[in-house]
C-alpha cells in the first residue's frame, strides 16, 4: 500500500507526518515499511530519524533497471523502530522533471518489498509528486487552520483532480489544531463541500523533542498526538486489509 502526503504549503509538517505515520503502521501493523523522501535535494526524511543512509532515492531510479526489489531492504539505513528510510540526495535539481516516468515504477518496485510504503511528497505539485501521487493508494492533503493553508487546500484538490487522482483516494488533514481556532472547523468543512479526515493536535514541545532525538512519537512518552497517530494508522491499516 503506498500512502503520500502532500502539503498545501512549505511548513505544515507533511514530514511529521509522513514519519510518524510509517512508524505507527510498522508498529500496529508488524509489517515491513519504508518511508521515502521524495522532495528535491537532501529533504528531511533521514534527519528527523536521525540516521543516514548511503543508498538515496536516486540511487534507486537510476538503478531500476537491475535492481532486485528484494535486495532494497539491505541497502536502505534502518531505524530503530523498524522502518527503513530512502533519504533524497544532494542534488538540488533531482528528481526533476526528467525523473517523473521512473517515480511510478520506483514505488511500484519498493510495492513488492514493502507492504507499507510512505511519500513525503512535499508541498509542491511537482511532475514527480504528481506521479507518486497517480499510483498511491491514499493521498492526504495536509493543511494547518489559517486562511492561506485553507485556501491552498481548495486549489490543491483541484489540481490532484487534474493530475489524476480519483477523489475517493484523497483524504484531508488538519494538522496544529486546537480549540482556539481561528477559522471553525465548521467552516472549513463547509467551504471544502466536504468533511476533514483526520486532525492531528498542536503539540510543539513533543514534536520538537521527538526530532531533536531522532525517533518517532510513538516512543515518547503517551499524549494526544500519539494517541492520534495510533488511531490514524490503525485506520490505514484497516483499509488496507479491507482492501486486500
Amino acid at each position: 500500500m503506498v500512502v503520500s502526503f502532500l502539503g498545501t504549503k512549505g511548513g505544515t509538517g507533511t514530514t511529521t507526518l509522513a514519519v510518524n505515520c510509517a512508524a505507527e503502521l510498522r508498529r500496529v501493523s508488524g509489517m515491513p515499511t519504508v518511508v521515502v523522501d521524495l522532495k528535491p535535494g537532501t529533504g528531511d526524511v533521514g534527519l528527523f530519524l536521525g540516521v543516514r543512509s548511503k543508498f538515496t532515492l536516486l540511487d534507486l531510479l537510476d538503478q531500476l533497471t537491475w535492481l532486485d526489489p528484494h535486495d532494497i531492504p539491505g541497502l536502505l539505513a534502518r531505524h530503530d523502530c523498524g522502518i527503513d528510510v530512502l533519504p533524497g540526495a544532494s542534488d538540488y535539481g533531482r528528481p526533476g522533471s526528467s525523473d517523473a516516468a521512473d517515480i511510478e515504477h520506483a514505488l511500484d518496485t519498493l510495492g513488492r518489498a514493502y507492504d507499507y510504503v510512505v511519500v513525503d511528497a512535499g508541498s509542491t505539485l511537482s511532475p514527480c509528486s504528481a506521479a507518486a501521487l497517480h499510483v498511491s493508494d491514499e493521498v492526504h492533503l495536509v493543511a494547518n487552520p489559517d486562511l492561506p493553508c485553507l485556501r491552498n487546500l481548495q486549489r490543491l484538490r483541484d489540481l490532484v483532480r487534474l493530475a489524476g487522482v480519483p477523489e475517493d483516494r484523497v483524504r484531508y488533514v488538519l494538522n496544529r489544531t486546537s480549540e482556539m481556532e481561528v477559522v471553525p472547523l465548521r467552516e472549513i468543512e463547509e467551504a471544502l463541500g466536504r468533511h476533514i479526515d483526520h486532525r492531528f493536535t498542536s503539540d510543539y514541545r513533543t514534536v520538537a523533542s521527538a526530532l531533536n532525538a531522532g525517533v518517532p512519537l510513538s516512543t515518547l512518552r503517551p499524549g494526544a498526538l500519539r494517541a492520534e497517530f495510533d488511531t490514524f494508522a490503525r485506520a490505514i491499516v484497516s483499509r488496507a486489509v479491507t482492501a486486500a
